[in-house]
């Protein structure tokens, strides 16, 4: 089954129902436009072509894309093939040429895929309830991007994470050099007890 709906200016498409369930419930609910305002609010870029946005668990596209005509390029990261190639097929539905859309397992970063990132100027991390595997934290730890935007399902792991990103830990040996700066709740499922977190980082 391929869903297509509109967004903000955009339009989108995904052929994963199943696996992307809360993208098409994005698309349902109006609340989808207030959470990709708070991204691009949170994302501030420069609008003259020349900063790098990292879209890391991206699914098909649709936050690296709305942020693509404001940005040198967007490379956007995805576990699940059919995912990447919605993302693929989303660039060109909307005529966007500076979009890079790659295949891999992020909860499994190692040295070689790390080294395929770009030095980017800012990082978007939207990761599924579990939140981000240490071996990514460290890697962005090391990457020291000027600025991350963390979009996260679940305030628990939301909370863990941002800990580690800010105050680093003793045990998994790593120093935090983030800080918060600015954190939005958003309910994109009414009536549940899930939320939906948009939070800003930035180096120090």
């Amino acid at each position: 089954m391929v869903v297509h709906k509109k967004l903000l200016s955009f339009s989108f498409l995904s052929s994963l129902a199943k696996v992307v369930f809360k993208i098409i419930n994005d698309f349902a609910n109006f609340q989808a436009e207030v959470l990709y305002g708070l991204i691009e609010e949170y994302a501030d870029l420069k609008g003259d072509g020349s900063e790098i946005v990292l879209d890391l668990f991206c699914g098909t596209g649709t936050i690296g894309l709305t942020l693509a005509r404001k940005a040198q390029h967007v490379y956007g990261y995805e576990v699940v093939p059919q995912a990447i190639s919605d993302a693929r097929r989303n660039a060109k539905l909307n005529k966007i040429h500076n979009a890079t859309f790659v295949q891999g397992d992020l909860n499994k970063i190692d040295v070689n895929f790390g080294k395929d990132f770009p030095k980017p100027d800012i990082v978007i991390s939207d990761p599924n309830r579990p939140g981000m595997h240490m071996k990514l934290i460290k890697y962005l730890l090391e990457l020291q991007s000027p600025r991350i935007i963390y979009v996260s399902c679940n305030p628990a792991t939301c909370a863990r994470d941002l800990d580690y990103l800010c105050h680093g830990s003793v045990e998994h040996n790593i120093k935090g050099c983030y800080k918060l700066k600015r954190l939005r709740p958003v309910d994109m499922f009414p009536n549940t007890p899930h939320i939906e977190c948009v939070c800003l980082l930035e180096l120090h």
